[in-house]
């Protein structure tokens, strides 16, 4: 049950430095990032060292699968974005310094936060649990991306904006790169569909959280997203 205590520590874990950092602190994105980051890497780090697998290990398998399936599911969510409000556009270097940052590594961050560590920690867990038969087939096609959810809302529970019914279209766009990861098998296709959609927000002027506490509503899309129901992210 090792696994069903790593997963616990990395839910809690998830809320503690959104709530601490954005809410309580009024942290801005860019330390942000790097604190999630860290948060993430040390997380991911650990569980693999207890597990006794490698992160290139990891990353190698069915990696041809995890890059055709990553351009579905960031699409996906790229043509949703820009259904949004868009803002002011970065241009020039500002906008190369924001794609390295806010796209690569802040998209990178929670493909592996969100996506392939609650989605392995399940699959460790069902495996060390011996489950088998169709029983078992079911538990792990479903219980990994429950586990996911349940890590995207807590998640985003940390962020003083999103503690509303924006949780819906979020769980169901995050959602989506942790099926990628359970259908292709590789860490790639959440990771690399998270840095699209990151890319897709910024190209369009879209703003990704922290957000600044009592910003209008139509700087970030949650007026949109409150009318039609449609992603932030």
């Amino acid at each position: 049950m090792g696994s069903l205590l790593w997963l616990i520590a990395l839910m809690v874990s998830s809320f503690v430095v959104t709530w601490v950092c954005t809410d309580r602190l009024g942290m801005r994105r860019t330390p942000y990032i790097g604190v999630l980051a860290l948060m993430t890497a040390a997380l991911g780090a650990g569980y693999l060292a207890w597990l006794g697998v490698g992160a290139a290990d990891l990353l190698t398998a069915n990696w041809v699968w995890g890059l055709l399936g990553a351009p579905v599911a960031g699409l996906f969510l790229a043509l949703a974005i820009r259904r949004l409000p868009g803002g002011q556009r970065l241009t020039g270097r500002r906008l190369t310094a924001a794609l390295g940052w806010e796209a690569l590594v802040y998209g990178t961050t929670e493909g592996v936060l969100l996506s392939v560590l609650p989605v392995l920690m399940t699959w460790q867990m069902i495996h060390s649990l011996g489950w088998s038969g169709p029983g078992g087939v079911i538990a792990r096609g479903t219980l990994p991306i429950a586990a996911s959810l349940a890590v995207i809302v807590v998640h985003h529970l940390g962020y003083w904006e999103y503690r509303n019914h924006l949780l819906r279209p979020i769980a169901l766009g995050c959602g989506l790169m942790s099926v990628a990861y359970l259908v292709t098998g590789s860490p790639i296709a959440p990771m690399l569909a998270h840095v699209i959609s990151h890319a897709a927000s910024l190209y369009h002027g879209a703003e990704m959280p922290p957000h600044t506490r009592g910003a209008a509503p139509e700087s970030y899309g949650l007026e949109s997203a409150s009318s039609g129901g449609r992603s932030p992210r």
